[in-house]
């Protein structure tokens, strides 16, 4: 059964140039809906992360339409990000934070209500959860990769946007973020992946490729 409502994320004709002339990537259309998972692929510097951005509301495009319907009602584009849970290794978590602390703040500068007993539970999903106190500095790149997770999931976003999302995930990492992508699409939720490794784009029911 469904957690989240009915949603379709349209992304027609997307394109962007950074110099006026050579487009990032080719003009790219998709569309999202729940349960669905979509992997983008391509050469290293085709464009994947770029996309993502678009997606995610960082970047503006500068060709094509974005829109989003929840339960049949369309969603401001100022407000899309608000539905989105982003993780991506350009991501900076604050280190001078504990893991703790930081799910707290970014909720407090998202707008969103902090829920404590929620926090906690993804710190332990994450494998966070005994090192819920301590200072995000000390982290190994892979301990940092998890707390990206825990702060993309704590709005229970409708759509999951993953860039590299193994980057620095031993195997115990790996089999977490299948575990995190299958409980989404469980949920009802969306999931959009760019990615090289085939162990992750066999997750996916629809493959893209920028190349």
């Amino acid at each position: 059964m469904n957690h989240f409502p009915t949603f379709e994320l349209q992304a027609q004709h997307i394109g962007i140039s950074f110099d006026g002339f050579q487009p990032v990537f080719p003009e790219t259309s998709l569309t999202l809906t729940n349960g669905h998972i979509i992997g983008i692929t391509g050469l290293n510097g085709s464009g994947k992360s770029t996309l993502i951005k678009i997606l995610a509301g960082v970047l503006s495009h500068q060709s094509g339409s974005i829109h989003l319907h929840v339960n049949h009602q369309h969603i401001e584009r100022e407000y899309i990000p608000l539905q989105i849970g982003l993780v991506a290794p350009y991501l900076t978590v604050y280190e001078e934070f504990t893991p703790i602390e930081h799910l707290k703040v970014y909720c407090e500068m998202s707008g969103l209500i902090y829920d404590e007993s929620h926090a906690l539970e993804l710190l332990d999903i994450m494998g966070l959860l005994s090192h819920r106190e301590k200072r995000i500095g000390t982290f190994s790149t892979g301990m940092k990769q998890r707390l990206k997770y825990a702060l993309a999931l704590i709005r229970k976003p409708i759509i999951l946007l993953l860039d590299e999302p193994s980057t620095n995930f031993d195997i115990k990492g790996q089999q977490l973020f299948k575990e995190i992508v299958q409980k989404q699409k469980e949920l009802g939720g969306g999931t959009i992946i760019a990615t090289n490794e085939l162990a992750e784009t066999t997750l996916c029911d629809t493959i893209i490729s920028l190349s």
